[in-house]
């Protein structure tokens, strides 16, 4: 097969949809030869910034000198983003000048693809079940990896982890649990207790645990995140598991601006040019996680040069605009607690895209209760996915709570839909260039994805001031 080939055949896989669990993957991997065998692993999973603590991690390791293959999901752009290399030093260089060094070629995927098909086959020959999309790419992931002979790999779970296809890992070196919330509930429980049990069914005997505290993160269900916890410990300890918990008292934020934020930790202080509030949180795990296997000024390094794209990304221009998926009530709560800070006397129009799967409801409160940032305008687009919330029926929620008088909400009278969401951005962008407003796009990482692009464009070919 050659790419297109290759991106069809993945494609035909989603009729299978999302069924967890192991069987699968195990024969597939065997069919392959077992590539992730031998593959030296830090193992991510978590509710929300599980992304970014990974990207943390894969360039703390470029930084130190070692080859490292990163996995992540989904892509923003471009589907080659799932599975990367960072090569050194120089690899973490070439990807801060080029977002797209490092990533898997169309040659090399579609070559290792043809050989998964080949296995598929033979599973289907023994009466085995079709691997699902998900599991055909980690696959791949695998076999790059191990052909590049990496010296590292950072591993980031797609849904829970217990059931996940990437737990097929029998030794991680490390794990990572970043914060545990409420999201994928029809799939991984309804509480927190629930969920946490799916996340931790990652850790391995032996294996290091570094956990963000779940109580600190779910203040308001503080019940809950205790027995999330408790959950937590018991597996640790019957796994005989050191467990490290981080807790947000432990970091000090000195600085915070468009450009970056600077932050103290264990009496070290740490640059990052992520913006989001949390981010130093994400930035402490992966320090945690890593600093008795590399140089301290690769720490320092690592954390500097990371990058997380369509997480509170600023795009510099007239208008300023930032892009961020955040995608349920935690995310929007940090959003918004961001944007009290960087844009507290701007007006700030909004296009937002989310899915009806989302508690969304939820999402818009936490977005926008009692914030000192002003809502200029909100455009609401349907995202291009078949679980897509219909903009007419998103403009809908956001009046309903508009009506709530007594929240406190700073909605404007007049709120936009579009089914397009390209044709919704692009009014944004030119209602805020005219009244000198921020335009914030969110929802759904697929969709900001798409943004991107067209925000690049239009900074850069309709305004005087390129990007940086």
């Amino acid at each position: 097969m050659d790419y297109a080939e290759s991106r069809a055949y993945i494609t035909t896989a989603l009729t299978f949809g999302i069924r967890l669990g192991l069987a699968r993957m195990q024969a597939l991997l065997e069919l392959l030869g077992q590539p992730q065998v031998g593959l030296r692993v830090i193992h991510i999973a978590g509710t929300n910034g599980k992304g970014s603590t990974s990207s943390y991690c894969a360039s703390i390791l470029a930084a130190s000198g070692a080859k490292v293959g990163l996995y992540t999901s989904p892509y923003i752009e471009r589907f080659t983003e799932r599975i990367r290399i960072m090569d050194g030093p120089g690899g973490l260089d070439q990807l801060v000048a080029d977002e797209t060094r490092g990533e898997i070629g169309p040659d090399d995927f579609a070559r290792i693809m043809t050989r998964i098909r080949m296995a598929v086959d033979t599973m289907i020959d023994h009466g085995e079940e079709h691997p699902t999309e998900f599991e055909l790419i980690t696959a791949a992931a695998f076999v790059h990896f191990q052909q590049q002979a990496c010296d590292w790999v950072v591993l980031e779970t797609g849904l829970g982890g217990r059931l996940d296809s990437t737990n097929v890992i029998a030794r991680p070196q490390r794990v990572i649990l970043t914060a545990i919330g409420y999201d994928h509930m029809d799939r991984l429980g309804d509480t927190l207790p629930a969920i946490a049990a799916e996340k931790a069914g990652i850790i391995k005997s032996g294996c290091p645990v570094f956990l963000y505290d779940p109580v600190a993160a779910n203040p308001e269900h503080a019940r809950e995140a205790k027995d999330a916890l408790q959950v937590i410990i018991d597996r640790c300890r019957e796994l005989s598991a050191p467990l490290t918990v981080l807790h947000p008292e432990q970091i000090e934020r000195i600085e915070y601006q468009l450009s970056g934020q600077l932050f103290s930790f264990q009496g070290q202080t740490y640059r990052t040019r992520l913006l989001g509030l949390f981010q130093p949180l994400n930035a402490a795990l992966a320090i945690q996680a890593l600093q008795d296997l590399v140089p301290a000024a690769a720490l320092a390094s690592g954390i500097a040069q990371a990058r997380w794209p369509a997480r509170l990304e600023v795009f510099p221009g007239r208008p300023l605009v930032l892009v961020d998926g955040a995608h349920n009530p935690q995310g929007t709560q940090a959003l918004g607690d961001a944007l009290d800070q960087l844009v507290p006397s701007q007006p700030v129009v909004f296009v937002v895209g989310l899915l009806s799967d989302k508690d969304y409801p939820a999402m818009l409160d936490a977005l926008w209760r009692g914030r000192t940032f002003q809502v200029r305008a909100i455009f609401c687009v349907t995202p291009d996915n078949p679980r897509a919330l219909p903009a007419d029926r998103l403009a809908e929620t956001i009046m309903e709570l508009k009506n709530r008088v007594d929240y406190g909400y700073n909605i404007p009278d007049t709120i936009h839909s579009y089914a397009d969401p390209l044709q919704g951005l692009s009014q944004a962008l030119d209602l805020a260039a005219e009244e000198q407003a921020a335009v914030c796009a969110f929802g759904s990482l697929y969709l900001v994805g798409h943004f991107r692009s067209r925000i690049r464009q239009h900074l850069s070919i309709d305004r005087e001031d390129p990007l940086s």
